[in-house]
């Protein structure tokens, strides 16, 4: 691990028991409906096989993700919460997502062409290198295996830009002050100011042969969904 990612493990590990409190605050409370759209999205493309699937929640933390993918589309042949930090992997074992394992999302520890889906939710912003987190992702997808991406990507609408530029930079971190002794907080704010515009991510997606199925903003842009397959040819 380089000590960007050395550093950023740190921060995760040090937030675990505030973690999901942070998602609402970051999401005005909307994280856990979005997932569940996610999810519903998912299991129209599922071809079916949402109950006989591999499935990896890749960044998965504590977990969530996981979880409403089995409400959605039932318990999975496999669940693998996949996550470099070992105490955010602890609340998800107390949650009962899925099959715990310590991983970093730029060195898959799986076979080529093994996982039918992956799940990431507010994860791939925090990823140093994420061109090596694509490869991955393409890597251990099956063909016609979907990969989707829940995040809150650079701010590009009116709603996005007045919450995440005026509004999130100082609520957020003073509320984080008050719940917890990190910075962490304040890290996360940038992370998405830093990050990709969702336009930006779904071209990368195409450049490491991906085919974008969604491209779908949730709440006027708070957050967005982007949908991308192993397709055997991409475009």
């Amino acid at each position: 691990m380089s000590n960007k990612e050395v550093g950023i493990k740190k921060m995760f590990d040090g937030i675990h028991k505030r973690y999901d409190l942070l998602n609402h605050l970051m999401s005005a409370g909307r994280d856990i409906a979005w997932r569940k759209k996610c999810c519903k999205k998912l299991l129209k493309y599922s071809g079916g096989v949402g109950k006989n699937a591999v499935v990896l929640d890749l960044c998965g933390g504590t977990g969530d993700f996981s979880l409403a993918y089995k409400k959605i589309l039932g318990n999975p042949k496999l669940c693998l919460v996949g996550d470099f930090s070992d105490k955010m992997l602890l609340e998800s074992v107390q949650k009962n997502a899925g099959t715990p394992v310590q991983m970093d999302a730029t060195n898959i520890p799986l076979s080529d062409n093994s996982v039918d889906f992956i799940l990431n939710g507010f994860g791939m912003r925090n990823i140093p290198n994420l061109d090596a987190a694509f490869a991955e992702a393409f890597r251990v997808l099956k063909v016609g295996g979907i990969f989707i991406t829940l995040e809150f990507f650079k701010p590009s609408s009116t709603i996005s830009k007045l919450f995440y530029e005026k509004i999130a930079p100082f609520a957020i971190p003073f509320a984080g002050m008050i719940l917890s002794k990190h910075n962490a907080y304040r890290y996360l704010v940038l992370s998405i100011l830093n990050f990709l515009t969702p336009k930006e991510y779904a071209i990368k997606a195409r450049s490491f042969g991906f085919k974008t199925r969604c491209v779908k903003a949730f709440d006027g842009g708070l957050s967005y969904m982007v949908m991308a397959e192993k397709a055997e040819y991409a475009g």
